[in-house]
Parts: C-alpha cells; sequence; structure tokens
C-alpha cells in the first residue's frame, strides 16, 4: 500500500514559514504579513499602504479576520457554530452568524450547480474511506459500512431558514466547510485592506488566492499552477492576476494503493467512491476566492468530460491538467483563454 500526501499550490509569492508578524519580502516595496491559521499558512502580500495607516493594524485586521472565519467554521473546534450544529440532533435548529450562513448558501447553490459534485456532508464517506482528520488509508470499505455511510450524505437534508439565519436538517448530517472556508477567509481579508484604503494585494491562505490591483502599474501579481508530479515540485504554468481569485485542487499526492488499483483522496458524494478519471489538477479563476475555492473541489469530482460542460454552461473560467500514457494534456473553458499568454 502507497500513501502519498496532501497535495500543495505553489505560488510565486515568498511564504515566510518560520515567522508570524510583517516583514519587507523580496522586493523593497512591499510588505508581507504571514503566519498560521486554519492548521495551514497564510501570506499577504501589500503594496502601497495608504498614508497613515500602521502594519501594526493591517497585521491586526488580518488576524482578526482569519481567527474569526476559523472560530465559526472550524470542525476542530467543538464550541464553533459548524461543531454545535454537527452535535445537534435532526429537527434541532440553529442560529448562526451572518458569516456561517453565507458560506452555507453559497455551498448549496454549487451544490445545485454542480449536480451535487460540491457536497459540504461527504465527510461520512471521506473518514470511512481513512481520509479525514484522523484516519489513514488503510483497506477498501466494505459495501455494508459504506451504506451506512452514505446515509448521512446529502445536502438536500439541510434547511436554511434566511430571515432568522437559522439551520436545521432532517436526518444526521456532518457539514465540513474545508473545500470552501479557506476561499471565505481570503475574500474576508481582501476586504478588510479595501476597508483599510489598501488596494494593491495578494492573499494567500493555503494555497488559496485573491489579487486586488496589479502591484506596480504595468506588473500583475504571477502565480504557479504546479506540474502535477507526485514526487517532483515544479512550475507547470504561470498566471497573472489582478483583481481575481484563483484556487486549484490536485488529486496527485493523496492516495492509496490495494490490490494494484489507486484510490484518490477525492470522493464523489454521488456514488460513495474515490474518483476514476484522468484529470489530477484543476484551476478556476473567479471574483470570489470561496467560489473559486468551491468549483475546484466540484471539478476535480465531476472529472474532464463532465466539468468542462458545467464550466462552459455557467461561463467559469478552469484550467485543466489531465494524466495521459504520453505525459501531460491541457484542457481550458473558453473563459479561461483570457489568462493565458497571446
Amino acid at each position: 500500500m502507497n500513501v502519498i500526501k496532501q497535495p500543495v499550490i505553489l505560488s510565486l509569492i515568498l511564504i515566510s514559514l518560520m515567522v508570524t508578524g510583517c516583514s519587507r519580502s523580496d522586493s523593497p516595496d512591499i510588505l508581507e504579513f504571514s503566519g498560521q491559521t486554519m492548521g495551514t499558512w497564510y501570506s499577504i502580500k501589500v503594496s502601497e499602504l495608504p498614508d497613515g495607516l500602521d502594519p501594526q493594524t493591517v497585521a491586526d485586521m488580518i488576524k482578526g479576520e482569519l481567527d474569526g472565519v476559523n472560530t465559526k467554521m472550524s470542525t476542530y473546534k467543538s464550541d464553533s457554530e459548524l461543531s454545535l450544529f454537527n452535535q445537534r440532533s435532526p429537527g434541532e435548529p440553529q442560529s448562526v452568524s451572518q458569516d456561517t450562513y453565507t458560506v452555507l448558501q453559497k455551498s448549496a447553490d454549487i451544490w445545485r450547480k454542480s449536480m451535487g459534485a460540491f457536497d459540504i456532508t461527504v465527510g461520512p464517506l471521506v473518514n470511512l474511506w481513512g481520509f479525514g482528520p484522523e484516519g489513514r488509508p488503510e483497506h477498501v470499505p466494505d459495501k455494508k459500512a459504506l451504506e451506512q455511510a452514505w446515509e448521512r450524505v446529502g445536502l438536500d437534508a439541510l434547511q436554511l431558514q434566511q430571515d432568522r439565519l437559522e439551520l436545521n436538517k432532517s436526518k444526521p448530517l456532518y457539514l465540513d466547510l474545508s473545500a470552501i472556508a479557506k476561499g471565505y477567509a481570503v475574500d474576508k481579508v481582501a476586504l478588510g485592506l479595501e476597508r483599510l484604503g489598501v488596494q494593491r494585494y495578494l492573499i494567500e491562505v493555503g494555497g488559496e488566492l485573491r489579487a486586488g490591483n496589479s502591484k506596480a502599474p504595468g506588473r500583475s501579481w504571477q502565480v504557479a499552477v504546479e506540474e502535477p508530479e507526485t514526487t517532483l515540485r515544479k512550475i507547470h504554468k504561470v498566471i497573472a492576476l489582478d483583481n481575481v481569485s484563483m484556487a486549484t485542487s490536485g488529486d496527485y499526492r493523496n492516495f492509496f494503493e490495494e490490490g494494484g488499483k489507486r484510490y484518490s483522496h477525492t470522493i464523489d458524494p454521488r456514488t460513495g467512491y474515490p474518483i476514476q478519471h484522468n484529470l489530477v489538477s484543476v484551476s478556476v479563476i473567479l471574483p470570489e476566492c470561496a467560489d473559486a475555492d468551491a468549483w475546484a473541489t466540484a471539478m476535480m469530482v465531476l472529472g474532464p468530460e463532465e466539468g468542462m460542460a458545467v464550466a462552459e454552461a455557467n461561463h467559469i473560467p478552469i484550467y485543466m491538467i489531465l494524466k495521459t500514457s504520453e505525459g501531460f494534456e491541457v484542457r481550458h473553458s473558453t473563459a479561461f483563454a483570457r489568462y493565458l499568454p497571446g
């Protein structure tokens, strides 16, 4: 059995992994704020602070926004809004903050548009296959165990009451926002920076990215999609970002093998089984990072043909890398063409 760790998305920003706080980056005109959050690292690069804006004020805002999302939506904190809802029995409503409600509403919208490929209730299946926070892949689950886990999956069992910001469920759901919450945290930091008058920024939280205005006139922020290799770390393609977000989902470092067959960490909530297609990486560019984050996961589940059809129908810019017998094949949606070199 072979177990490979979770994919990591490269960027061309320098991340200070050992220091939390504010520092000068490789460019003397750019400040970098970095640290840990939500079980991963963040790095925010800022150019041209407004006159009179203290860097410590920016650092405090960043930490406050990131901590706020984590406190509300973490499955690791037993008293988070999400965990408290997961602990409730069906039929017991719970009020939540506007932030949590917004993320759940986005999740439900993308669940519908992706035909169930993006489902924040898939946790019981992920855990059963050994890819959850406490498990390790050991063997293929038996059919009965799969059926029992699948009974707890399905976002159609979640009820959202917008006027009261209230949640309820018709069966014992376990919600996990790990495929959208980091992107939402990026959006919250971006809005916080703009409230402070900062317009030129590049935010990364665990590989999810959002860029503001170009870092200097005529100089876009440069980010990179990683080559989807299990043993190498190299850049596949560099993309210029201005006033958009990008998220990448990969399927080439976290899997196990049994009986000569490869089992991916990406579970299709519609079947209960790991995906079997040859799409190994997909990048999505959208205005809001939460949407890009969720859609990147949805596209990995949908696969190359179904995913491209959904992307074209919804005008979503996506960039796919497929594994073939001869190497890699690249495909992109019509909406992504504007981000490629001319």
